[in-house]
């Protein structure tokens, strides 16, 4: 191998370490409020690496978490171009499309977050909330019991499966 190979494989190990960095400090941000130092954090993460999956999602999140719900949709439709089987994308997505009450674009996602990764909790709660919210009881209690096959366990599940169940017998009056 040549210096210049050398060099390369270096440089891209101190690209990985700073994005990694910067992914960490953005969801820093995110978890403190701070929203908008997230977004210049991940913007600057984006100029590093324009295909990072992880930046790519932050700055999605960012862009949502400051109500801008569109802006939101461009990025991380950009990242399911580049990354269309990634979990987390889908289901921030699927935030997104609630947010901007595109309800059957906003199922459609968390399916498609729940396909790929059936181990993120998070992505069925969010789910079935939504089938709550929209008055789809049926349809929560099924995907209840499909999360609760999983994670037999759960309070918030198990009291999300009484909750549906209490709607439907009054739903049902």
């Amino acid at each position: 191998m040549n210096n210049k190979g050398k060099k390369n494989i270096k440089d891209m190990l101190f690209e990985l370490t700073r994005s990694e960095k910067i992914v960490d400090l953005g969801y820093t941000y995110i978890e403190e409020g701070k929203y908008a130092e997230a977004f210049r954090v991940f913007s600057k993460g984006a100029e590093i690496s324009t295909n990072d999956p992880d930046v790519l999602n932050g700055l999605g999140v960012a862009l949502c978490e400051m109500g801008l719900y569109e802006k939101a949709r461009q990025v991380l439709d950009y990242a399911l171009d580049l990354h269309p089987e990634d979990a987390v994308i889908y289901a921030n997505m699927a935030g997104v499309m609630w947010e901007l009450c595109e309800y059957d674009m906003a199922i459609f996602h968390y399916n498609k977050a729940i396909d790929f990764d059936p181990d993120i909790e998070e992505s069925y709660i969010n789910l079935i909330n939504l089938y709550i919210e929209t008055g789809a009881f049926f349809m929560a209690l099924i995907k209840c019991e499909e999360y609760l096959s999983t994670f037999p366990d759960c309070e918030e599940g198990i009291n999300l499966k009484s909750d549906i169940i209490l709607n439907l017998g009054i739903s049902m009056l």
